[in-house]
């Protein structure tokens, strides 16, 4: 790693990635599906710490805050993956260039490459790979998101919320749902997709929470959330009666 990190620096320059005003951030490593894996998160950890302690003048972003935001907005890694995005992602931690890092097996062997990416501009560093052997590495590449399961949740004044469509709760039904407008930033990145969140919708028929269950970068999880905070509903109801439950709502963004 540390060879690998003195590489990725001798040669930073071709990315536009010169001191003092150079900030990497070191994206999760992912497979060639766009995936990530244990063992990607894990040398892309060792990466940074290396170029970290190989270069004082060029600044490495703390990787427990990308860590953190990609808990907070979970955004699968396959859209992180496009470069676009990563240049959409080094920029919101203040960085000017990404390192993007690719792993593969080949010959039973561990096939790791980088490359630098300018945030800004059309700009690249040089390739640089790496071998080595590595136990078991089909479990260790298995593709995993790279946030947690279940997401934190807010706390709600209410004990236990309902689930809409189980035990005899029937879903709200939507009055006023307006679509959420795209981001220029998204427009520009041409991003598609689907986020996800719960719903918790009162017995009065109005958005009181909600929560990122898979989203989407380029401010896309921003607009869809400030937009469902206006939502309208014909509430839940139990025995006939309105209660507040939650719901899962997907809301999709395409291109036209």
């Amino acid at each position: 790693m540390r060879d690998l990190a003195i590489r990725v620096l001798t040669k930073a320059g071709k990315a536009g990635c010169r001191p003092p005003d150079c900030r990497i951030l070191v994206a999760n490593f992912t497979l060639d599906s766009g995936a990530t894996s244990n063992l990607g998160i894990q040398l892309a950890d060792a990466v940074s710490h290396e170029l970290a302690t190989q270069q004082s003048a060029i600044q490495v972003i703390d990787r427990s805050l990308l860590r953190a935001y990609i808990e907070q907005e979970r955004v699968p890694a396959q859209v992180f993956n496009q470069e676009k995005a990563m240049q959409w992602l080094g920029k919101q931690f203040g960085g000017t260039t990404v390192l993007k890092g690719t792993t593969w097996v080949e010959s039973s062997s561990l096939h790791v490459r980088v490359n630098l990416l300018s945030c800004e501009k059309h700009k690249k560093g040089s390739l640089e790979e790496l071998i080595f052997s590595y136990p078991d590495l089909e479990a260790a590449l298995g593709p995993v998101e790279p946030y947690s399961k279940n997401p934190m949740v807010s706390q709600h004044s209410i004990p236990k919320l309902s689930r809409a469509g189980l035990d005899g709760v029937s879903s709200p039904r939507c009055v006023y749902c307006p679509q959420p407008s795209y981001t220029n930033p998204a427009r520009g990145a041409k991003i598609e997709g689907t986020a996800l969140f719960d719903v918790v919708v009162s017995a009065e028929g109005l958005v009181t929470d909600a929560t990122i269950l898979r989203g989407l970068p380029f401010g896309l999880n921003e607009a869809a959330m400030s937009t469902i905070r206006n939502w309208k509903f014909k509430p839940s109801t139990l025995e006939g009666k309105p209660i507040t439950a939650m719901v899962q709502i997907e809301v999709t963004f395409h291109l036209y």
